[in-house]
Formats: C-alpha cells, sequence, structure tokens
C-alpha cells in the first residue's frame, strides 16, 4: 500500500507545484489542487512568500509570520474506507507557534488536529474515502515547523488475555523488543508469559522478542466458529462465523458472518456479512455479493468483478439525499474509490410514500425507476426511465453522484412534505486498470 510517498527526506518539495492562494486558508487551496491532484504528490501554498515551505538537509520546514497561512498537501491513497489509520510525525525541533494537520475527503474538511511537542506526534483518522487528503499548515503568527519524517500506518490490532494470564502483548520496538501490559501499566513479561503469547525469551537479557509460531497462541486468538476447506487460506484475528471453501483466500481481521468461495478471493478489514465467489474478487463494502472475474490473469485482486449492494433510506424534502449501504447509517459511499477504476452500473430503485403533510396525494404512492450508466472519476454517464409508478410522484428521482472527486454516492430526491421510504438493489460491474 502506498499511504504517502517521499516522507523522509522530502526531496520532491522544492520541485513540486507552489502557488499563492488568496481566498481563506487551507480550504482554498485543497478546492485549488484536488480537481488535478495526483496521489502521493506533494502541492504547495502560500498567501504572501512563496518561500516558506521547503526541504532542506532532509528536512521539511514550514514557517509562517504574522498574517500569514503557508502549507503542503498531498492526497493519499490505497486507503480502505472505514478503517483507522495512524499520522506519525517526527519533529526535528520543538513546534514554535500555530501549527495544525487537516484531513479532508475530496474537498470536504473531516478532522483539524493541533500540531506540538517536541520530539514525535500520532494523529488516529477514520478513512472517508480511499484517497483522502492531509494538510499541513503553520499560520498567523511566527510559527517553525521542521520535520524528520511522516509515516501512516494502521494501528496495530490488539491481542487478547490468554485463559489464566494477566499480562499481553502490548506493543513491539524497531528492534523487536516486546512489552506487555496490565492493562495499565507496561509490564517485563516473565519467560513464561514470553513463551505463552508465541515469542522468543532471552535468558542472558530477560527480554522478549518476536517472533516464532505458538499453536496455542493460534488457538487462542482465532475464532472456532470459521470453518475453512483448501489450501492458503486465511482468516486474520478477530474474523468470526465465516465460511471458506478454495485456495489462497484471505478474510481480513475483525469481519463477520462472510462466506468465500473460489481462490485468491478477500474479504476487506470490518466487511460483515459479505460473499465472494469466483477468483480475484474483494468485498469492500457491508452485505457486498462479489463475483470475481479473474484478475486479468493473475494481475492482481479486484481488477475484474461485477457485485451486488443494497441501499436504503428516506426522504422528507426536495433535497438529493444519499442512501446508506446496507443500511448502514455511518456509511453512504460506495465506489472502490480509484483513479483507475472504471464502473458501469444498473439500480433498481423502489420509492413509497409513508406520510407527510403535503395536501397532493397520499399514503401507498410509489415510483419505480431504473438508473443505468458508466463512471470514470466523477463524470458519469447515465440516464434513468420509469419502470411503474403511482400516485404523486412529480420529482421523485435518483442518480448516481460525488461527493469529492471519487467519493461516489447513489442519491434519491422526493418531494417538500413527503416522507418516502427508498429501497435501492445496485449492481456494479467494474475493470481496474
Amino acid at each position: 500500500m502506498a499511504y504517502i510517498s517521499d516522507s523522509t527526506d522530502f526531496s520532491t518539495v522544492n520541485a513540486s507545484v507552489n502557488t499563492a492562494i488568496a481566498t481563506p486558508l487551507p480550504q482554498g487551496a485543497v478546492n485549488f489542487y484536488y480537481p488535478s491532484m495526483v496521489a502521493n504528490t506533494w502541492y504547495r501554498y502560500y498567501d504572501v512568500d512563496s518561500a516558506n515551505v521547503i526541504e532542506t538537509g532532509g528536512l521539511l520546514i514550514i514557517t509562517s509570520g504574522i498574517s500569514e497561512q503557508n502549507g503542503i498537501i498531498q492526497k493519499l491513497s490505497d486507503l480502505i474506507v472505514g478503517s483507522k489509520y495512524n499520522i506519525q510525525l517526527n519533529y526535528n525541533l520543538t513546534v514554535v507557534g500555530n501549527a495544525k494537520l487537516y484531513i479532508y475527503s475530496g474537498t470536504v474538511l473531516q478532522s483539524t488536529h493541533e500540531l506540538s511537542g517536541s520530539t514525535s506526534q500520532t494523529i488516529e483518522f477514520t478513512a472517508k474515502s480511499t484517497e483522502d487528503t492531509i494538510v499541513i499548515e503553520t499560520s498567523n503568527i511566527a510559527s517553525l515547523l521542521r520535520i524528520d519524517s511522516i509515516t501512516i500506518t494502521t494501528p496495530p490490532q490488539t491481542i487478547p488475555y490468554l485463559t489464566g494470564f494477566t499480562v499481553k502483548p502490548a506493543s513491539i520496538s524497531a528492534l523487536g523488543d516486546v512489552t506487555f501490559t496490565d492493562g495499565t501499566n507496561a509490564v517485563t513479561p516473565n519467560q513464561l508469559q514470553c513463551e505463552a503469547y508465541g515469542y522468543t525469551y532471552n535468558k542472558a537479557s530477560g527480554t522478549c522478542s518476536t517472533f516464532r509460531y505458538n499453536t496455542n497462541l493460534n488457538r487462542a486468538v482465532a475464532n472456532e466458529n470459521n470453518k475453512t476447506y483448501g489450501s492458503n487460506n486465511s482468516t486474520q484475528t478477530g474474523t468470526n462465523n465465516t465460511l471458506v471453501m478454495g485456495d489462497s483466500n484471505t478474510v481480513r481481521g475483525f469481519s463477520r458472518n462472510g462466506i468465500i468461495i473460489g481462490n485468491n478471493n478477500e474479504i476487506s478489514n470490518g466487511v460483515n456479512n459479505a460473499n465472494v465467489s469466483g477468483t480475484y474478487g474483494i468485498a469492500q463494502r457491508e452485505g457486498e455479493v462479489v463475483l470475481g472475474g479473474g484478475g486479468f490473469s493473475g494481475e492482481g485482486i479486484g481488477k475484474s468483478q461485477s457485485s451486488t449492494i443494497s441501499l436504503s433510506g428516506t426522504t422528507t424534502n426536495s433535497t438529493a439525499t444519499s442512501l446508506f449501504v446496507n443500511g448502514n447509517s455511518l456509511t453512504t459511499i460506495i465506489a472502490r474509490n480509484s483513479t483507475s477504476s472504471f464502473q458501469g452500473f444498473e439500480a433498481t430503485v423502489l420509492g413509497v410514500r409513508t406520510g407527510g403533510s403535503a395536501a397532493s396525494g397520499s399514503i401507498n404512492d410509489r415510483i419505480c425507476l431504473r438508473v443505468t450508466g458508466l463512471v470514470f472519476l466523477k463524470v458519469v454517464d447515465q440516464s434513468s426511465v420509469d419502470l411503474g409508478k403511482f400516485g404523486t410522484t412529480g420529482g421523485w428521482s435518483s442518480e448516481m453522484a460525488f461527493s469529492g472527486t471519487n467519493d461516489m454516492l447513489f442519491q434519491v430526491t422526493g418531494a417538500a412534505n413527503m416522507n418516502i421510504s427508498w429501497s435501492v438493489t445496485l449492481n456494479l460491474y467494474e475493470i481496474k486498470i
């Protein structure tokens, strides 16, 4: 995965685009760059002095004076929507003044974080798209930010307590030494504790280090409700009630109630109730039913596939409203958001009026639509046809839409003072180049 590029010596910073932005920052800079930004590439901005974001001696240095704002932007890649990530910034010098890190999905601000400290700082965020954008900025007063490196990683999965033990592994150092915890405090494990969790104990140094396979640990971490048939299949920690039949399939961690039949298929981290068959297919949305198309002779997972997902939601006015994936009120984005993904789609849409105060029409007025189209980036060629309707349904419609360059949504529009329930079966046909 390529979460961030050029984050150790910042060698491309001085050659990156550097633009004066007059609109309010950093939003104006994101609005300016986002439509054409290339993932994993630096972009700089300033409002007064173009020399305030530079690389020197392998450091990224961002400064600002009074009434100045200066920053640097990068669109990330290959994030998993809904997954948590850690951004670690290692500082060369204590942060001075006003420095912030912003996270955007498309052009929509998701979170703001104050930067401070003298050595390092870790910021956690949840991906809203596969290509969220980070912005690092200093502003307004005499500010100085000197960064040695930036890394983005997935937070480590926690290990459960083994039966009979009151400590468990908590972290692993860069040298491979394992620190344990009793739930509150860091603990140096003894030999029995270290080896019970599958690590190697060094009697001479009294240290515990990674990693040798331990069948007792494997049984403790795995869930007995998972069933696998075939070779080289993997169900990662936290997977539950899942059936895998075939070869070389993977179920990422903390997924429940999944089924895979075939080979080289995958269910993504935290995706529940998914079903994948065929070859080289990937399920990335809850409740998704995927048919893998072979991946162009094994070029990679998810390169050619079709899938079906269910969406639902309600409207009470004439505003375009995004429907929920599999009824999950936290999920409206339905694309595998990639600049190289081409998608055809067919959506059968059913809307039924359930109430409201509008004088025209009545409960049980209804419509069935079919929306079809072709998508690449945010360009949609689509059409809609009424399959049937009854009662007052003027203005009721549906379409594929976007919240950002690659954040694809399916939206419906009802009417003022009408409560309408919507259900959609969406078929997606995808090629990823």
